[in-house]
């Protein structure tokens, strides 16, 4: 085979694993998913005007490129107790106000926002301390490359009480869970 030849082959070669590497990226992006972790407390802030506080949460995750987070999270219980999902006894809930921004290692931000209506509930069992918490949410924009973000994606939560509010709410615990979705 000559030396043009071998080029000829060589650059056709590159020219399909080139194409195959694009498809393959093409047929992957949009996706999103990640491991979370991290801590919540209440605060003063009530978003809804109800006299429940809302809580501030803080954390990382790992998946779609690792980032640091912060958030606001308010959830109105109802009475009276129901029967959760797994089918211990708990309090049901569901969440009135989501908001929360990644930061990434080169600065970027990315937000999303609570959609109202989505599957927002929560299912608590005082007697162990322990809540699973849904949400549905929206990508809206950011900075860097997610200057125009957009997209959903849904959360589960497994939330640990640590310590109680006298007054009635939450005052500090623990969630790890994870979320799946499409980000453009």
């Amino acid at each position: 085979m000559t030396f043009t030849r071998k080029l000829v082959v060589l650059g056709a070669v590159a020219a399909l694993l080139t194409a195959t590497l694009v498809v393959a990226q093409s047929a992957t992006a949009g996706v999103f998913g990640e491991q979370v972790s991290g801590n919540f407390s209440d605060t003063a802030v009530d978003t809804d005007g109800d006299g429940g506080a809302a809580n501030l949460f803080s954390g990382a995750t790992k998946g779609n490129g690792s980032a640091t987070y912060e958030g606001i999270i308010e959830i109105k219980v109802f009475d009276p107790p129901v029967s959760c999902p797994s089918g211990a006894p708990g309090v049901a809930g569901t969440v009135v106000a989501y908001s929360m921004v990644r930061r990434y290692a080169n600065g970027d931000l990315l937000v999303s926002k609570l959609v109202p209506g989505g599957d927002n509930s929560l299912c608590f069992n005082p007697g162990t301390g322990l809540a699973t918490l849904e949400i549905d949410a929206t990508f809206d924009g950011g900075s860097g490359k997610h200057a125009k973000a957009s997209g959903s994606y849904h959360a589960t939560y497994d939330v640990r009480l640590l310590l109680r509010d006298p007054a009635g709410g939450i005052a500090h615990g623990t969630f790890v869970g994870s979320t799946t979705g499409t980000l453009n």
